[in-house]
């Protein structure tokens, strides 16, 4: 059965983890003089930026958007926001496994997410 506005759903949740977003959520915070979040964004955007190419054939939109739910639910420190995030960011795996089909892929996007969160964390401490 074709259902073409699940997969523009599909589509709409993967963007969350685009180049335009994560600079939306960069630039925004850069004007509003939040460093240590930009410090730990651009840091995390480095490390997404290097792991791709020892971690291949992996999502950088899921790597993406679990850098911006990392530092955003840290940023904000509220229960309910980080629980939103957090839904949405598990509803964008299974978007990016419905529109990709490879578990693979997903979850080597998934590790590189991680791992660049916490260099971004741990790197933005030392500046």
């Amino acid at each position: 059965m074709n259902k073409p506005w699940l997969k523009e759903i599909a589509r709409d949740l993967v963007a969350l983890g685009s180049i335009p977003f994560y600079l939306l959520v960069v630039v925004r915070s850069v004007i509003g003089d939040y460093y240590a979040f930009v410090y730990q964004m651009v840091i995390a955007a480095i490390a997404i930026f290097v792991l791709y190419f020892l971690i291949k054939d992996s999502s950088l939109h899921v790597a993406r958007s679990l850098v911006i739910t990392f530092f955003t639910s840290l940023f904000y420190k509220e229960i309910i926001f980080m629980t939103f995030a957090a839904l949405v960011w598990v509803l964008l795996l299974f978007a990016a496994y419905y529109v990709k089909r490879k578990i693979g892929h997903v979850l080597r996007g998934v590790a590189i997410g991680v791992l660049s969160s916490l260099i971004g964390y741990y790197g933005a401490l030392f500046l």
